[in-house]
C-alpha cells in the first residue's frame, strides 16, 4: 500500500531529478555565471542552496539528524553538474533511508523545529513547532519554487547563445 509519506518521497525524487535535468546541458561557465539581476544567484548556487535546505527538512527535521549548514556559503558555491549529481544522489539515498517505511502516523509528530515563517502562527493557530507533515510540505514547496528559479535563470542565460 502506498502511503502519504511514500508520495512525499516520490515528489522529492521527482523535483530533485527535475533540477538535475534542468542543468544537464548547461555549459559549466554558465552553471557558475553571475546573473545580471539584483539578488539573483548562479544556477549552481541555487541548486546548492536547494540541496542544503532539503537536507535540513528531510534529514534534520524529519530524521532527527544533526546537520551543520553554512547558508551564506551555499550562495557562493561553485562546481560542476557532476558535483550536483553526486550530492543530490547522496541526499536522495539518505532521504529514502529516513522516509521509506515511515508510517503515516508519524506525519503528526513534532519535529522540534520552529515554523519556517512567522505568519504560520496566524495562518494556523496553535502551530508552535513543525510536524513531519509541515516539514515535508515545506520542503516540496521550497524545491518547486527554486526549480522555477533554476528554469527561468537557465533560460535567461541560454537566450541568444545560438
Amino acid at each position: 500500500m502506498v502511503t502519504t509519506i511514500d508520495r512525499f518521497a516520490n515528489m522529492l525524487d521527482l523535483l530533485a531529478n527535475d533540477v538535475l535535468r534542468s542543468l544537464e546541458d548547461v555549459p559549466e561557465e554558465l552553471l557558475n555565471a553571475e546573473v545580471a539581476v539584483p539578488e539573483a544567484n548562479s544556477l549552481f548556487a541555487i541548486a546548492t542552496h536547494l540541496l542544503a535546505s532539503s537536507r535540513v527538512w528531510t534529514l534534520g527535521a524529519v530524521g532527527g539528524q544533526t546537520l551543520e549548514r553554512d547558508r551564506d556559503a551555499e550562495f557562493a558555491a561553485t562546481g560542476t553538474i557532476e558535483d550536483l549529481r553526486v550530492d543530490y544522489g547522496t541526499w536522495l539515498s539518505a532521504m529514502h533511508e529516513v522516509l521509506d517505511g515511515l508510517p503515516d502516523s508519524e506525519l503528526a509528530r513534532s519535529t522540534g523545529y520552529a515554523p519556517y515563517r512567522d505568519d504560520l502562527f496566524d495562518a494556523e493557530p496553535g502551530v508552535e513547532v513543525m510536524t513531519v507533515a509541515h516539514a515535508l510540505v515545506h520542503c516540496i514547496d521550497h524545491m518547486a519554487i527554486h526549480l522555477g528559479h533554476i528554469q527561468v535563470t537557465r533560460d535567461t542565460l541560454l537566450a541568444g547563445r545560438d
